[in-house]
């Protein structure tokens, strides 16, 4: 669910790190409160927006008072130029997990834990500039009508095209976990992904390099399997379950799925961080964490919200126990460090 930035944005935004403080306040705004505020929220766009819009957005806005407008798609080559020119347009930016921990001080500021929990969370999902508000897989999701007398069942079956043919499909962005997945299916265990063996992943993800079709965006995730244009693709969960809703023929295979959260943080030199930080804080509770998870197969970030009952969005979420049991993440540290490399080096194999 997370990246509608290109590789080549992220190549030219790759940095350094570096922490910058900001305050905030208690949270515990009224509607009367709000006095005019208003902040602008990066997000995702499609039916991930529409899902926050009903179960933050609006109780938010009522109980404070505070006005949210939402943009997308999220863009770090934007935010880049936002934040080096001083008065960004946006307040809150809805990050990848290793972009929070790889630009915190440099394109987000330090958040106020004050009345956060972060014990709430799954242990290390948390970091100075960013709070987990929903979670995700990147997954297999395959053609029923292509392989439902033989579906696959291991992460070693998307890069088999010989007793799998069939096109496919991926991220254009590296950091979902796409060359860890390749290395999997080639036998490394997960405690020996890093450093990423990059010589031996591209050579396994040249199996599947003919007729690849690479999405950069939620939607053309969405649209790509509702028009069938890959046999099996590799997908974030809650779009997955979008596109089956909307008539797709596809099912998630869970097996090595990679497991995401995306994370909430405030713009550097944002002119609202008071009333940003308050949405945050409302945002990532139990209960507007629940409610999202009953209206999208995302997961809830927060450990004290309620988990969704409903079987189909149960099919596709990152959360049940039996897909977390079979799920992996990817090292934060290590993409915030080597992103640009890593980058390199894709851009490299896919204009080659």
């Amino acid at each position: 669910m997370r990246k509608t930035t290109t590789v080549c944005a992220i190549a030219v935004t790759a940095g350094m790190l570096a922490l910058s403080a900001c305050g905030a306040d208690d949270g515990e705004g009224t509607a009367s409160s709000g006095g005019g505020q208003a902040i602008t929220f990066a997000t995702y766009g499609s039916a991930f927006e529409a899902a926050q819009k009903k179960a933050m957005i609006d109780p938010f806005a009522a109980k404070t008072g505070i006005k949210v407008t939402t943009d997308s798609p999220v863009d770090l080559a934007k935010l880049k130029v936002m934040t080096e020119g001083g008065n960004p347009d946006w307040d809150v930016y809805l990050a990848d997990q290793q972009e929070a921990v790889g630009y915190c001080g440099q394109y987000f500021e330090k958040l106020d834990f004050t009345n956060i929990k972060k014990e709430d969370f799954v242990p290390g999902t948390v970091n100075d500039c960013g709070v987990p508000v929903d979670t995700y897989s990147y997954v297999v999701a395959y053609n029923t009508e292509k392989y439902g007398a033989k579906p696959p069942t291991s992460i070693k079956d998307f890069f088999d095209t010989t007793n799998f043919p069939g096109t496919r499909a991926v991220s254009n962005y590296p950091a979902e976990g796409t060359l860890e997945l390749a290395l999997l299916a080639d036998g490394v265990s997960k405690d020996k992904l890093y450093p990423l063996d990059y010589d031996r992943a591209f050579k396994v993800m040249d199996r599947v390099k003919k007729g690849l079709v690479f999405w950069e965006t939620g939607a053309e995730q969405v649209s790509a399997m509702e028009s069938k244009r890959a046999d099996m693709m590799l997908v974030w969960s809650g779009r997955g379950y979008e596109a089956v809703q909307n008539g797709a023929p596809y099912k998630p295979m869970w097996a090595d799925n990679s497991y995401h959260y995306a994370t909430l943080t405030i713009v550097k030199g944002s002119a609202n961080k008071e009333a940003a930080q308050k949405f945050i804080d409302f945002a990532v509770s139990p209960e507007p964490q629940t409610a999202f998870a009953k209206e999208i197969a995302y997961g809830a970030a927060n450990l004290k919200a309620e988990p969704d009952a409903d079987p189909s969005r149960a099919e596709w979420s990152s959360s049940a126990k039996e897909h977390l049991d079979q799920s992996w993440s990817i090292d934060n540290a290590w993409w915030a460090a080597n992103q640009a490399e890593a980058t390199k080096r894709w851009l490299a194999w896919t204009s080659g």
